[in-house]
């Protein structure tokens, strides 16, 4: 089964499964701090989150984007819906979280004391990294798999970037 994936607009992410397959359309709820899923008839499906700092929880959330990280070693697979995930700006709590697409947690990634970057506005993936767009137009590419499996606190030095761009721990030059 193939997968067909689109961002046509901020805050909504669209995944179609197979040529005549199924297909979803994820939306941020910011007022209501959760992700909503709607078929293509405009049924509601699924919705997660909800107002919170804990994981899984939202504050804000304002674009989404589907991912597929590669770990060294082990892979996701190539189709069906275990194929990806789904990266969720979490604007108020100046974090990314990373959903499965049935709003399974699998992990977060604090931005909130990365210099430059801040909460996060946008999302786009570019694999293997995700654009991050912060605040104020900042910008940084994330190695997702690195960021999910980091554990320790950076330390390094923040290395000069082009107008606009910050190197934040996990993060490509």
């Amino acid at each position: 089964m193939s997968i067909h994936l689109e961002h046509p607009a901020h805050g909504v992410a669209m995944v179609g499964f197979g040529p005549s397959g199924r297909r979803l359309t994820y939306r941020t709820d910011t007022d209501g701090h959760r992700v909503t899923v709607h078929d293509d008839f405009g049924r509601l499906q699924l919705a997660f989150g909800g107002c919170g700092r804990g994981p899984g929880a939202l504050h804000t959330p304002l674009d989404l984007a589907f991912v597929h990280p590669t770990f060294p070693g082990e892979r996701l697979p190539l189709c069906g819906p275990d194929a990806i995930w789904l990266a969720v700006a979490d604007y108020g709590n100046r974090r990314l979280q990373i959903f499965e697409i049935d709003g399974a947690h699998v992990g977060t990634v604090a931005l909130d004391d990365q210099p430059g970057i801040g909460a996060p506005c946008g999302l786009t993936w570019r694999n293997p990294v995700l654009e991050i767009e912060g605040i104020e137009g900042a910008h940084a590419l994330l190695y997702l798999s690195a960021a999910l499996l980091h554990s320790t606190e950076h330390s390094g030095s923040i290395a000069r970037r082009p107008r606009g761009w910050r190197q934040v721990s996990h993060l490509v030059n």
